[in-house]
Parts: structure tokens; C-alpha cells; sequence
């Protein structure tokens, strides 16, 4: 993996770190990340679970040309107790 694309992935880490925890109040773990292909948009997804309990998944897009949060997702229990 090229140092631009680490760069990439760590800022949308960072990103979605402060989105999940300003937007749902969890602290979540990383495991995943995927390109959107560049001809397509620039995006990053990012999979992973939230601290704590690997069976609660999230899912979030960052544009990585602005390096904000496109989509983010979690359980309905996080989401429905918000």
C-alpha cells in the first residue's frame, strides 16, 4: 500500500472517530477499509465494530478530498436509543 493511501485511510480513521463519538456517543474500532474506485468517487469505507462488542458492526464513507463522513452506520439499538 502506497504512503498516500495510509495517510488516506489514518485521516478518515480520525474523521470517522469524532463522527461516531460526536453522533452516537461510542468509541469504535477499525478492522477494514475498501477504495471506491477513483473514476467512481473518492471514497473510502470503513468497517469495523463498536469498543467493546465485536458483534455491533459499523460502516462508515469518507470523501477523502474533504475528509468528511458521507455515511455512517450502526445497529438499530444504537441508532433507536439516540
Amino acid at each position: 500500500m502506497s504512503s498516500e493511501n495510509k495517510e488516506i485511510i489514518q485521516k478518515a480513521e480520525e474523521v470517522s472517530l469524532v463522527y461516531f463519538k460526536e453522533t452516537y456517543d461510542i468509541d469504535v474500532v477499525f478492522t477494514d477499509h475498501k477504495f471506491i474506485p477513483a473514476d467512481l468517487s473518492h471514497t473510502v469505507s470503513l468497517t469495523g465494530y463498536v469498543q467493546g462488542h465485536k458483534d455491533q458492526e459499523i460502516f462508515a464513507m469518507v470523501d477523502y478530498d474533504t475528509y468528511t463522513v458521507k455515511t455512517g452506520s450502526v445497529p438499530d439499538e444504537i441508532k433507536f436509543s439516540k
